[in-house]
């Protein structure tokens, strides 16, 4: 961590359910950015996540509580599983801008998620209230060209390429993840054990 860093990680997602890569995505975060604490934000009702293979919202935090625990100034935070009806970035966000408005917000996202970035509710105030870092993945480079054409200024596309968390690239699926637990795979290296466990002891994924 940078000396006298304040800034807060936030890093969301469905965590489902919650694999190693992302104990080390957020390991990584921590390491790099200039952060004091790192919160996991397991979504709620996403527009963009909507099928029926997701686990509930109990199980997901439970299972991120599992998956993250003992992890240094790292804390689950449920406020998006709390809240009513379909649940976006930029009203997360907000209310933390609003709780520490003077404590600087990185939002941790995949690299496969970063051409999808204007799609997203309010994209430009995203970029306003924080700053992206995102994690490589197989297949999705971060540079000029993944940005090319999309509805972001210059100033946008600068911050964007510059916050790239150094470590290799993820190749984990989370939907191959359910399909082969749906299958009967045990011992799924992917999985810590006590998420497997977990998975198995509620049914989850069709186990």
């Amino acid at each position: 961590m940078t000396p006298g860093a304040d800034g807060l990680a936030l890093f969301g997602g469905a965590f489902n359910p919650p694999h190693k890569t992302h104990r080390r995505i957020a390991e990584q975060a921590l390491r790099q950015l200039p952060v004091s604490g790192l919160r996991v934000l397991p979504v709620g009702d996403h527009p963009q996540k909507r099928d029926g293979d997701m686990a509930s919202a109990a199980d997901r935090l439970a299972m991120c509580a599992l998956a993250f625990a003992g992890l240094p100034r790292c804390v689950v935070d449920d406020r998006e599983l709390r809240r009513r009806g379909p649940s976006f970035t930029v009203d997360t966000l907000q209310e933390l801008a609003d709780e520490a408005p003077r404590r600087p917000l990185f939002f941790v996202i995949g690299a496969d998620n970063l051409p999808l970035l204007p799609t997203w509710r309010d994209h430009h105030r995203i970029l306003r209230l924080c700053t992206v870092a995102t994690f490589p993945r197989v297949g999705c480079p971060v540079d000029d060209r993944a940005l090319r054409g999309l509805d972001l200024d210059d100033g946008e596309r600068r911050r964007l390429l510059a916050h790239v968390l150094a470590m290799p690239p993820d190749d984990v699926n989370a939907t191959a993840l359910r399909q082969r637990l749906r299958a009967g795979e045990r011992a799924l290296p992917e999985l810590a054990p006590e998420i497997e466990a977990y998975v198995r002891a509620h049914a989850l994924y069709g186990t």
